[in-house]
């Protein structure tokens, strides 16, 4: 399994610290009950919340491509091609209403991020990482293989059986060995054991 990745909205609003405002507004208005969810009332309200310090210039959703953007206006402007300032504004807000697309493409995701927010304030450390166990995907295929003991076995050997039956088989072709490789492999054996035990 693969690590997640995060989109472009989620990098920003973990940079800018937006979850933890979120949440402290939030925690003013909302108490917080045994089995809390993020519903789509909630997270229509984060939206809203980002939507609003995005005009009132507390946050640039845009900010991931800030330095490529002002470095290509830069050199467009030494260059003396300033009829591109125009078109440079208008791929600013293209990326702005692109990166506003990712609130349903990684909903689930967010909606995690906000969770963990506003549990944060009220629960030790230590069970918001229980809880964020519990939905980690790489946790959870790993939790599926343990439990599939042949699965887990086949991953782990040492050899893959086709391995094994070319080694069986070169064995027993070769009927000349000397000694000194025989030493060799053992203590090859020896000494990953013993890195093994450190």
């Amino acid at each position: 399994v693969g690590v997640p990745k995060a989109s472009a909205l989620e990098v920003t609003l973990l940079r800018s610290n937006i979850f933890s405002d979120y949440a402290a507004q939030w925690s003013r208005t909302h108490e917080l009950t045994n089995n809390f969810q993020v519903d789509d009332d909630t997270y229509r309200n984060f939206q809203a919340f980002v939507n609003e310090k995005q005009k009132s210039g507390d946050i640039k959703l845009e900010a991931l491509y800030n330095k490529p953007l002002l470095d290509l206006k830069n050199a467009l402007s030494k260059s003396g091609y300033k009829g591109s300032t125009k078109e440079l504004e208008q791929l600013q807000s293209t990326i702005v209403r692109e990166v506003q697309k990712d609130f349903d493409k990684y909903k689930t995701d967010i909606k995690e991020d906000i969770a963990q927010s506003i549990l944060a304030r009220y629960v030790p450390e230590s069970m918001l990482l229980e809880r964020s166990i519990k939905s980690d995907k790489q946790v959870l295929e790993a939790t599926k293989l343990i439990s599939n003991g042949k699965q887990f076995d086949t991953l782990l050997a040492r050899g893959s059986d086709a391995e094994n039956k070319n080694k069986n088989d070169m064995n027993g072709a070769t009927t000349l060995s000397t000694a000194s490789s025989s030493v060799a492999d053992q203590d090859k054996e020896n000494s990953a054991k013993l890195n093994i035990k450190w």
